[in-house]
């Protein structure tokens, strides 16, 4: 995670993070947009006065007492179909019908003051000028179902940090909840607590979920994890493994695979490791050091490369199967700001990243010296990327109100999901039919939102 207002060099930097407010007694409480917003509006006014500027005090500043000061009105449903979008309701319960103009004008409300948070100072006007503006359309996912509600809200507990939902298939999602693990069937419309925060360590503040291979992984901010089997009954769950790998912030835990098969999981330490675990004994196979935080990383599926971004402008490409203290496969470059967020495609030839300075950047790695295409957001930092499993898509996550999803096909056209609050995470399911997006809100409450896909690849 980053330290505000420090510029580095794009092979490497200042990588020691700045603790956020209340971080230095285990975190904040992240349950609620305030928070999030506080955490803003802290470093902004920190990064600032850094500046010799006057702390901006308008209203940009309070995004959340701002845009409920333009909005007054509530949910009507706690359930949503896409019949009830063709009655004049929203995805997320709000009655628009004969009042469209209202909504489309608080939305551009909420662009224009959401708070804006950069590490390094750069021009957003000149990372848009490079952007790609790819065809508009909204054939690619369609919305099927929401459920709404204090039940469905994720929590967030660091404002960067916010890969939170996972699908194992289209009837299981699961998504981090001030109770623990939480698993969602929107087919049944069911959900229950599959790891209860209770067996968790005391005082345990998650701050990274990962959810694969039959297994729940968790990471929080003392560089504890717990791993147990997801099938579990949650009455009766006890950790498989439980320990510590380093001391600091665990921001990221993404899965992988040897060339050979065995499972692993890479995790990302806000300290600069990277360190590559056997699932099978949860024993380090690998550690990796960088000079700069690592926020996110991720792992092609035949294990032979990884990516690794963080507090650097420059993203790296690794080959797996290298001894640890080899010198990166290639550096990605072209982001202004530091990334929090990295994805391959299925096919292992494209990887693509997620910056602070609003854009989505996607590499060939077979030529990673510049970037294949790079888009730009409506309203923050792109703070998760996703391929489809079919390869067909990828989808990018702002911080708030927007989810992209682009065809891979040329990158030529892109389908915007917008909706109101602040999000917790996008993912697919494994066959590609369904995307998942949380929604974690003070004003706008939480939700969980399913879209199926018209057509598959």
């Amino acid at each position: 995670m980053s330290t505000p207002g420090v510029a580095e060099h794009p092979q490497g930097g200042n990588a020691t993070p700045r603790p956020l407010p209340g971080e230095q007694d285990g975190g904040v409480d992240g349950d609620s947009t305030a928070e999030i917003v506080h955490q803003l509006q802290q470093l902004v006014v920190d990064t600032n006065d850094q500046q010799g500027q006057a702390a901006d005090t308008d209203h940009s500043l309070d995004f959340l007492s701002s845009a409920a000061h333009a909005f007054e009105r509530a949910a009507v449903l706690t359930h949503v179909t896409a019949a009830d979008l063709r009655r004049g309701y929203d995805m997320q319960g709000y009655q628009w019908k004969g009042i469209e103009d209202h909504k489309r004008h608080y939305m551009g409300y909420r662009r224009s003051v959401y708070p804006q948070f950069q590490s390094i100072v750069h021009s957003t006007y000149e990372v848009q000028k490079q952007a790609l503006e790819p065809e508009l359309v909204s054939d690619m996912y369609s919305f099927r179902y929401s459920a709404l509600g204090d039940g469905y809200k994720s929590q967030i507990n660091h404002f960067q940090l916010r890969d939170l939902v996972w699908a194992t298939s289209s009837y299981d999602v699961f998504y981090w909840h001030s109770e623990g693990v939480h698993k969602w069937n929107p087919w049944m419309r069911t959900r229950e607590c599959i790891v209860p925060r209770r067996r968790f360590p005391q005082g345990y503040r998650l701050s990274a979920l990962c959810v694969g291979n039959g297994m729940v992984f968790t990471g929080d901010y003392r560089g504890r994890y717990c791993v147990a089997p997801l099938w579990s009954e949650s009455e009766t769950w006890r950790p498989v493994a439980m320990g510590k790998l380093d001391v600091d912030i665990i921001n990221h835990i993404a899965l992988g695979n040897s060339s050979g098969g065995a499972h692993s999981i890479l995790v990302a330490h806000n300290n600069g490791n990277l360190h590559t675990v056997d699932v099978a004994t949860m024993c380090l196979r690998q550690s990796r050091s960088f000079d700069w935080a690592v926020n996110s990383c991720a792992q092609t599926d035949d294990g032979r490369l990884q990516c690794a971004v963080g507090d650097n402008t420059s993203a790296v490409l690794l080959d797996a199967r290298a001894p640890a203290e080899s010198s990166p496969a290639a550096y990605l470059d072209g982001h202004y700001d530091y990334s929090f967020a990295c994805a391959f495609s299925p096919d292992a030839r494209l990887v693509a990243t997620g910056s602070q300075d609003m854009a989505a950047r996607v590499f060939d790695v077979r030529w990673p010296a510049r970037p294949l295409a790079m888009f730009c957001g409506h309203i923050g930092a792109m703070r998760s990327v996703s391929f489809s499993p079919c390869g067909g898509f990828l989808a990018a996550a702002e911080p708030a109100d927007y989810v992209h999803i682009y065809d891979t096909r040329g990158f030529a056209r892109v389908q915007d999901i917008e909706l109101m609050g602040e999000i917790a995470g996008a993912t697919f399911s494994p066959d590609a039919g369904c995307l998942f997006v949380g929604v974690a809100d003070a004003l706008h409450g939480g939700g969980l939102l399913e879209f199926t896909a018209n057509s598959r690849r």
